[in-house]
């Protein structure tokens, strides 16, 4: 079978095209720009939103929140069609939503449009949050799977970085509306990109198109046997049972509540409470208000460049070693400046660079393990059949927290910084416990392989380590 005279796919699949793998990675990943824009937008909008309408401290909540609901409720949506829509007719539907939600919130009358959008966005984003790492995960070959999901968190910091250097570049018109209405054009862009991408070959399996399939195995070109992989995944296939009641199965269990430790365990290590309130700590410290904007463009900037080193080497270790370590890098980050808080007290000039530094080295240690690292693992773990609901489960965990750190991190800081910096230092400490004791390693080992351990009940890193793979063999 050659791959440059495939059959055309039933439903417009793009089975029939050869599509280069790093086009295939992009446009799957995607989606994760518009998630980090919207994200990150609202910090420097939200400036010029409240003068203009006259809006409440409420209403600035909920401007800022309403798109963790939405989020949620996108999580949820997912959980219920992703595995009988698909990976691909998802991605588009997010297009759609994103569309939808950016002209709403652009075009908006007053607060309650702007609330309503950004509600509308999150949907969107609850629709990328939970597929796209599985759609990557789906489609990459095992020995660089690690590489290609953390493109999802890849994009995603470069969203932000986008979003706090639009914030910057329209402040001086105070342009608002271009600030939220420019992340149409990626919108559209994902829309149009999503039908250049093939389906995923276990979602194929799954619902018994197993031509198309294996059609698409060839075409990934990875020197992997076609036949084979189909094989392995049609036994992952029968092995599993249906999707919400199969949660609560014995050999589910045990996957899913580390999915959703995990997705849990990133939020209480801190990092939206330093994307969203950075600039009110800097500003608290003394800086004044363009000084904080530039300093989010250089934690944005430093996130980015540590996300493509776990792109590029994220294969080359253990998983675990890697969040062990990302959490004692952002652990002591928070020791440090909740010891200078009290020491020196928020407003002093050396806490402030104190600040400055702990919050780079932060977002360097998240941005190059955890941020990227935990989705990888999360993915990875999850049995094929109900891989979609149980990270739409795991996803909505991961907004609520989000929820919970944003509502509740200004109010530890008026109760005391430094009490809000040791938590997050003392939930780094519980993560890595949980990392060590609880997590199984999965690096270089076939989704199908991981599974057929994780129900024997072998949670360790036997497998891999007993039949390593070639990248594996070169790293020792």
């Amino acid at each position: 079978m050659t791959t440059s005279k495939r059959s055309q796919g039933p439903n417009g699949s793009a089975a029939g095209r050869r599509v280069p793998s790093w086009l295939i990675y992009l446009f799957g990943a995607l989606g994760a720009i518009l998630w980090g824009y919207d994200t990150g937008v609202v910090s420097g909008a939200l400036l010029y939103i409240k003068k203009d309408f006259h809006v409440s401290p409420g209403e600035q909540g909920l401007i800022t929140s309403s798109f963790t609901i939405g989020a949620i409720v996108g999580a949820l949506l997912t959980a219920l069609i992703v595995d009988r829509l698909g990976r691909k007719r998802l991605l588009f539907l997010a297009g759609i939503v994103f569309v939808i939600g950016t002209l709403l919130a652009a075009l908006a009358t007053g607060p309650g449009g702007v609330i309503a959008g950004r509600a509308v966005l999150g949907i969107g984003i609850g629709f990328v949050s939970v597929n796209i790492p599985i759609y990557l995960s789906e489609i990459a070959p095992a020995r660089s799977r690690g590489r290609i999901v953390s493109l999802t968190q890849f994009m995603n910091a470069s969203g932000i970085l986008l979003a706090y250097v639009a914030n910057y570049a329209f402040s001086a018109t105070a342009a608002w509306r271009l600030m939220i209405g420019i992340a149409v054009l990626p919108a559209v862009l994902l829309m149009l990109g999503v039908l250049v991408l093939p389906d995923s070959p276990r979602w194929l399996v799954s619902r018994g198109r197993i031509a198309e399939a294996r059609a698409g195995l060839v075409a990934r070109g990875d020197d992997v046997d076609p036949d084979l992989t189909v094989r392995e995944i049609q036994a992952g296939v029968a092995a599993s049972h249906g999707a919400w009641r199969s949660l609560l199965q014995p050999w589910a269990r045990k996957p899913l509540l580390i999915a959703v430790l995990m997705t849990v365990l990133a939020q209480f290590l801190g990092i939206n409470a330093i994307t969203y309130y950075a600039p009110t700590v800097l500003t608290t410290i003394g800086f004044s208000d363009s000084a904080s904007l530039i300093s989010t463009i250089g934690f944005g900037s430093v996130s980015v460049l540590a996300t493509v080193w776990a792109v590029r080497f994220a294969d080359r270790f253990r998983r675990r070693r890697i969040l062990v370590t990302g959490a004692m890098i952002t652990g002591t980050a928070m020791l440090i400046t909740a010891v200078f808080t009290w020491s020196a007290g928020l407003t002093s000039a050396v806490t402030g660079i104190v600040a400055i530094v702990a919050f780079t080295a932060f977002k360097a240690g998240f941005s190059s393990t955890w941020g990227p690292v935990s989705r990888v693992v999360e993915t990875e773990i999850l049995p094929i059949s109900i891989r979609g609901t149980a990270v739409s489960v795991a996803e909505m965990a991961n907004f609520s927290a989000i929820f919970v750190v944003t509502l509740l991190f200004p109010i530890l800081l008026q109760g005391g910084a430094g009490f809000a910096f040791v938590f997050f230092a003392a939930m780094a400490v519980v993560a890595i416990v949980i990392m060590i004791v609880v997590v199984p390693e999965t690096r270089g080992r076939s989704l199908e392989e991981i599974e057929i351990s994780l129900r024997a009940g072998r949670q360790r890193d036997a497998p891999a380590s007993q039949h390593p793979t070639t990248e594996e063999s070169h790293d020792r």
